[in-house]
């Protein structure tokens, strides 16, 4: 094991290190059967206590930068025994041990040694118990599905079950021993604790960086000649704005990168390939599943837009009523297979919603093509209906991803008085672009009604504990951001196109900021739209203009500004107005 500043951790430490840890853990009254959590930040520690406990016990590892609250249900909710804490830290997670009266260890750190060496100081020791080798189906690991809301779902990793992941990750990845990895995943993950198992199963090198810069991880990288990386799309994105800036280019030793936990858009994925000349290889995996897909090494190429073909497990698409579908007609992916948990523990509920005639249902919508290739849509309750029309935020990111200002990008459906929802989209930008400029680039990408009406641009998306874009709150944020739902045209060029809008739509009212697609327009009749704009206020444009500027706003500014423009240039039309230059 590796980390920076730190002399590494050979193999015969870490044994050494796990057989103090589990003997700690007996001496203060904890062992095979007892559930320990554990929340530490990301780095060797966190990875050797990991290990330790789930060899000797049940491990709980736990997200540290979960709320007081959460905390305070997922202990309750897993039944922990013992947390495992930073020696001297006041955190969410100490606060949340006491309120829910569990006993504490806490952990010392030892930097001037190895990485990830550490001593184990219970606070109030409960008597010793003996030391036993955990059986076939103990549960090696507690893993949660949420924390966040009132009913914590939690999934128990048996032993088994916990190397039967592992074993098909070292398929799977093609490491072995000589191999140095850098886990960037949260270890707290399931995607975090398959990548440490795997390969420790080879016998390769794990490099543990805890939280860094994109910089200090390129630098990592060169330093510590990883040859395979492994971090969720948000770093991969903050490595290649890092790495663009960065002269000279460092002397890597990369074989391939690894993309986890959320989706990768093809457009970042190309730019990754693109600076390191290496291979990218994008999964889609679950807690209760392992993983599902993976795209294939080189030469073979997954299509774009696919997460790859299925692993070691068996892939469906079904309908709302469980009915296996076709190639290529969407529906909800389901599993099963030996890395698919069998149920989740203590909720029965949720367990009847989950599985439907032996397969896990993921809640994931998708298709699968005729070669077997996959294709996310996003969760089901994602998708967007708007008037009716079914969108993928999924995709919607994808195209806007593609655009060379736009950093990242995230879409969500926002209340509307008439569709039910409407489509809007936050951006993360490099550089200023305008609202237009994106809806003119989308056109080309996407059908109409795919195009958002609201595009805002954010400093950062919001992100949730394990680092995925919070949806619920993004949607709150663009719902507050979004202009108001009805605005009174403001001058005569507005009002006769809002009157236009109205009678050729057929709608009671149009207000200046309502979007003429959103209000069932298209192509047909925005060529009537067009004809009445030019016969009302002597300007002839085409519909390129109405697909940019689709709002009463944005249509009447751009006939201003555009004949103004043409007044310089053009001959006045056969109606008396200006003739297009498009």
């Amino acid at each position: 094991m590796v980390a920076p500043g730190q002399p590494d951790l050979t193999y015969a430490e870490l044994q050494r290190q796990m057989e103090l840890i589990v003997c700690g853990l007996a001496d203060a009254g904890f062992g095979r059967g007892s559930r320990i959590g554990i929340t530490l930040p990301d780095g060797p520690e966190f990875a050797v206590t990991m290990l330790a406990v789930c060899s000797a016990a049940t491990c709980a590892p736990l997200n540290d930068k979960l709320d007081e609250d959460a905390l305070v249900r997922l202990l309750l909710a897993m039944r922990i025994d013992a947390l495992i804490a930073p020696e001297g830290s006041n955190s969410a997670a100490i606060r949340a041990a006491r309120r829910a009266a569990i006993a504490l260890i806490a952990l010392r750190p030892t930097p001037r040694n190895c990485a990830g060496i550490l001593e184990l100081i219970p606070e109030s020791p409960r008597g010793q118990v003996a030391v036993e080798p955990p059986l076939f189906d103990d549960i090696a690991l507690l893993m949660h599905t949420s924390g966040t809301t009132s009913a914590p779902k939690i999934v128990p990793w048996e032993q088994w079950r916990a190397a039967e992941m592992a074993r098909n990750r070292v398929e799977l990845s093609r490491i072995d021993q000589f191999d140095r990895c850098l886990v960037a995943l949260p270890l707290h993950s399931s995607a975090g604790i398959r990548r440490v198992l795997a390969v420790l199963l080879t016998g390769g090198s794990i490099v543990c960086p805890g939280v860094r810069t994109a910089d200090a991880t390129i630098e990592l990288l060169e330093s510590a000649a990883v040859t395979q990386y492994f971090a969720p799309p948000a770093a991969h994105i903050a490595l290649l704005e890092a790495l663009e800036c960065r002269v000279p280019r460092p002397r890597l030793f990369l074989k391939a990168i690894w993309s986890g936990t959320t989706d990768l858009p093809d457009a970042v994925r190309a730019r990754l390939e693109q600076a390191f000349s290496v291979p990218v290889i994008v999964g889609y995996g679950m807690t209760e599943s392992g993983s599902i897909t993976q795209t294939p090494f080189p030469p073979e190429r997954a299509p774009l837009g696919s997460v790859g073909r299925a692993t070691n497990i068996d892939i469906a698409i079904a309908d709302g009523v469980g009915r296996l579908l076709g190639p290529d007609e969407p529906g909800e992916i389901i599993v099963q297979g030996p890395e698919v948990f069998a149920g989740y523990e203590n909720n029965d509920e949720a367990n009847r919603a989950a599985f439907r005639d032996g397969w896990f249902r993921t809640g994931n919508a998708g298709h699968i093509d005729r070669d077997g290739f996959v294709y996310l849509a996003g969760r089901l309750t994602d998708i967007i209906n708007r008037g009716g029309l079914k969108i993928a935020p999924i995709e919607v990111e994808a195209a806007l991803a593609q655009h060379p200002l736009v950093i990242e990008a995230a879409a969500c459906g926002i209340p509307h008085p008439t569709l039910g929802q409407d489509l809007a989209a936050a951006v993360v930008l490099r550089d200023r672009v305008s609202e237009s400029d994106l809806r003119r680039f989308l056109r080309t990408r996407l059908a109409t009604f795919k195009i958002p009406t609201h595009i805002i641009e954010l400093a950062d998306l919001p992100r949730g504990a394990a680092g995925k874009v919070n949806r619920t709150e993004l949607a709150n944020t663009l719902e507050r951001t979004a202009p108001a739902k009805y605005e009174l045209p403001v001058g005569r060029e507005e009002t006769e196109i809002a009157c236009i809008f109205s009678e050729v739509l057929q709608v009671p009212s149009v207000g200046r900021r309502d979007n003429f697609f959103d209000l069932g327009g298209d192509s047909l009749r925005g060529m009537r739209v067009l004809t009445a704009v030019e016969a009302a206020l002597g300007a002839a444009v085409t519909l390129d203009v109405l697909f940019d500027h689709p709002t009463v706003l944005e249509l009447a500014a751009a006939l201003g500004a555009g004949t103004r423009a043409r007044s310089a240039h053009f001959a006045p039309s056969a109606h008396g107005g200006l003739e297009s230059s498009a």
